[in-house]
């Protein structure tokens, strides 16, 4: 359970009905309930980022491309060679 104050302004008050509805259901006060739903939103967040980020370790290990990107890194190593040379 949460115990730090949350203080939101300028709030709109459909977001708040709602809030206090859920917050009812959940058995929660209002600023625990908000509380709860921005630590949720984070973590949804960090697994978004995290499974993203495995799917691309994934391609990477098994030599799989997504569509470009080996012209992608043709494209930006001739331009790195470019400014070698200059």
């Amino acid at each position: 359970m949460n115990t730090g104050l949350l203080q939101i302004k300028g709030r709109k008050p459909l977001l708040k009905s709602r809030l206090e509805a859920s917050a009812k259901r959940n058995n929660r006060s209002l600023n625990q309930e908000a509380l709860e739903r921005l630590e949720r939103s984070f973590e949804i967040e960090d697994a978004l980022v995290s499974a993203r980020d495995q799917r691309w370790m994934d391609e990477a290990l098994a030599g799989e491309f997504r569509p470009g990107s080996l012209e992608r890194i043709r494209l930006i190593c001739a331009k790195a060679r470019e400014c070698v040379m200059a």
